[in-house]
């Protein structure tokens, strides 16, 4: 039983220990600075907002539904990002020309703040589902394919060379050696990517208008609804060091499965 649970334990000691760091950071942050108890909320405020008065329920229904499209706006994107980012690490392994021509410029649209690309992207794709899902897919896109094309270059010329002397082709030093080496490095890209998703949809959304959690807290900023933009950001947040945690968790469980060493 406790072999069986032992994959699960520093996933959850990890989430433990960040939700405790939040809730001091939090606290502690609060207590020192000078801003306006009007415009803050400590983390027992907003637990009361989302349980403990009798509006309650319309609170979590104002917060998880918003949440629901920015998540699918983040899902989309980062599934197209990983996607994109795996088939071009794949070019660059195959071929040092495509290195050359893409690593560069991938650097260069990477320099730019991701605030000024959102309105830019907005222009091209609309004012809609559109602009936020190819945000979140690029914040996924350079941060996956620097780790993914690392991985891949990580395997030995001596491992290579011992599929070719065999008759391997390129393909089977893909599947047989490089992608298998490079699979701890895919883990990692997936462990940045889930919350970086999310961050990407969050800041696209500030300029567009599907009904999402960035419109949400424009909205109730507006209206000075300090309460629902507190509560907002704290389950957003809560739920990016989930899908982190559970990213990981599964890195373990899957390295464990096939005899590998997960990374920490």
């Amino acid at each position: 039983m406790i072999a069986t649970l032992r994959p699960a334990l520093r996933p959850a000691a990890n989430l433990a220990f960040v939700v405790v760091s939040l809730l001091v950071a939090w606290t502690v942050l609060l207590q020192v600075s000078d801003v306006s108890p009007l415009v803050t909320r400590r983390p027992a405020e907003v637990l009361d907002y989302l349980f403990g008065t009798p509006d309650a329920a319309e609170h979590r229904r104002a917060v998880l539904a918003p949440l629901r499209q920015t998540l699918l706006d983040a899902g989309i994107g980062f599934v197209a990002g990983l996607a994109a980012a795996s088939a071009v690490a794949t070019a660059t392994y195959l071929s040092k020309g495509v290195e050359a021509a893409t690593m560069p410029a991938a650097m260069v649209v990477r320099t730019i703040p991701l605030v000024a690309l959102a309105p830019i992207i907005t222009l091209v794709f609309g004012n809609g589902f559109a602009t936020v899902a190819v945000m979140s897919g690029i914040v996924v896109f350079f941060p996956a394919l620097v780790t993914i094309s690392f991985g891949l270059r990580s395997l030995s010329a001596q491992m290579e060379d011992v599929i070719r002397v065999y008759g391997g082709t390129t393909s089977d030093v893909l599947l047989r050696a490089a992608y298998p080496s490079a699979l701890p490095s895919v883990f990692a890209a997936i462990r940045v990517s889930v919350p970086g998703a999310i961050t990407g949809a969050l800041i696209a959304e500030f300029f567009t208008t599907p009904p999402s959690i960035g419109k949400a807290v424009n909205e109730a900023l507006a209206v000075y609804q300090f309460d629902l933009v507190w509560a907002l950001l704290v389950v957003t947040t809560l739920t990016s060091v989930l899908l982190y945690i559970a990213a990981q968790l599964v890195e373990r469980l899957t390295m464990n499965a096939l005899g590998l060493a997960p990374e920490s």
